[in-house]
């Protein structure tokens, strides 16, 4: 992990109740990287199902046209881990923010 990256699992292992922290060993291993710009997320009552892919539409769409998106990876999760993993990705884009600016959608 390079200097100026903001590290996802930093403070991961804490609890918010006040007990001793879990202690985690992430065995990265067997890891596939793949990029996206584009994700969607929908959910049943035991699911939550994240779709990530990408558009080649750099330069928009013309009004009214669809855009084309290539999915390439699902990702299924109790509500507890999605829970969890919105709690996590919103302290990793504060600190983000705080350290290279907003980001503006």
């Amino acid at each position: 992990m390079s200097n100026d990256a903001i590290d996802p699992l930093a403070g991961a292992n804490a609890n918010a109740d006040g007990k001793a922290p879990v202690n985690i060993n992430w065995d990265d291993k067997n890891i596939e990287s793949r990029y996206s710009n584009i994700a969607t997320v929908t959910a049943t009552r035991e699911e939550f199902f994240f779709l990530f892919g990408t558009h080649q539409n750099w330069r928009g769409v013309e009004g009214g046209q669809p855009v084309e998106v290539e999915l390439s990876n699902r990702m299924v999760l109790s509500p507890f881990a999605a829970k969890r993993l919105l709690l996590i990705l919103n302290q990793t884009v504060k600190a983000y923010e705080q350290r290279f600016g907003e980001v503006k959608l």
